[in-house]
């Protein structure tokens, strides 16, 4: 057994005050796994999944790269990672019927690009009659709604549509999932994609084939490009145009005493590139990615 670390010992007597037989034992084990997953993660390339949300801060990022102290060590509520755990069976599941079926050419594909400082993993390509595609598998609740779509959310919280009337909207991918998908996309050459989605309340399944779509992409591989070249330099980004200490994303980032203590730092390291590249917003606005994906189509 590795060494517990001080996290883990709090994790433990956090874990052990739950109430029952069974529950605090296997919520301090869940705990201890996570920590430690969490500490043989790779931290030296920007990743995918970070990188594609519509909050990303390439200035955060920076400093998880860089070994920058963190203000608190992340946690989750047992909840939370009982729900990681369920969307890491829903992958497991389909991979394995995927590769059973001889569908699946290579499961847990490597994806890699030095130019952007990218590393990351798709969860598969696919090879059949048509050709090869990049694979793409998400496990979607209401939570998913709630982050990738609020209005739609509104409409199921408000009572105005029920659970599956939900689940009948989602009619395309979430953008965030089209951005990681294109991103793949872009640094393997393999320009076809399927993203697969399994309702959690159901299990009930949809299938989207997805063309390359590069302009999805531009601001996230040109913010990519600007922190390959602050690395090299050995200076820090600038903060994203909509950051500010009050900003939701900037309230929770483990890195936000250091990035908001005193702008002098950034100074002392030497002048820095314009970020006019980043157009303020990483990502394209929401009237613009609609725009982008209507060659998404549900199978």
């Amino acid at each position: 057994m590795a060494e517990l670390t001080s996290v883990d010992l709090e994790s433990l007597k956090k874990n052990l005050r739950t109430k029952g037989r069974l529950l605090p034992i296997v919520a301090a084990q869940v705990e201890l796994e996570n920590n430690q997953n969490t500490r043989e993660r790779d931290t030296d390339y920007l990743h995918p999944s970070q990188i594609c949300k519509r909050d990303w801060c390439p200035r955060s990022s920076m400093y998880e790269i860089n070994k920058e102290p963190a203000d608190k060590e992340k946690s989750h509520s047992f909840q939370t990672l009982n729900i990681f755990r369920t969307g890491h069976d829903i992958h497991e599941k389909w991979q394995g019927w995927l590769e059973r079926s001889g569908l699946m050419k290579q499961s847990e594909l490597d994806i890699f690009n030095e130019e952007c400082h990218i590393k990351g993993n798709a969860d598969g390509l696919i090879e059949d009659s048509m050709g090869e595609a990049i694979l793409e598998i998400k496990s979607v609740g209401v939570g998913t709604v709630r982050m990738e779509n609020i209005d739609l959310y509104k409409e199921y919280d408000s009572g105005t549509i029920t659970m599956d009337e939900l689940w009948k909207k989602i009619r395309q991918p979430f953008s965030t999932h089209l951005r990681q998908l294109n991103l793949y996309m872009y640094a393997t050459g393999v320009h076809q994609g399927i993203i697969l989605y399994e309702w959690k309340p159901t299990q009930a399944i949809k299938e989207f084939d997805i063309t390359y779509q590069p302009a999805l992409i531009e601001h996230i591989l040109a913010a990519a490009q600007l922190v390959k070249q602050h690395l090299k330099q050995g200076t820090i980004i600038d903060r994203p145009t909509w950051a500010t200490e009050d900003h939701k994303t900037c309230k929770q980032c483990p890195y936000k005493t250091t990035c908001w203590r005193n702008d002098a730092d950034r100074r002392q390291t030497g002048e820095q590139p314009s970020n006019e590249e980043l157009s303020g917003e990483v990502f394209p606005s929401r009237q613009a990615e609609r725009k982008l994906t209507r060659d998404s189509k549900t199978s």
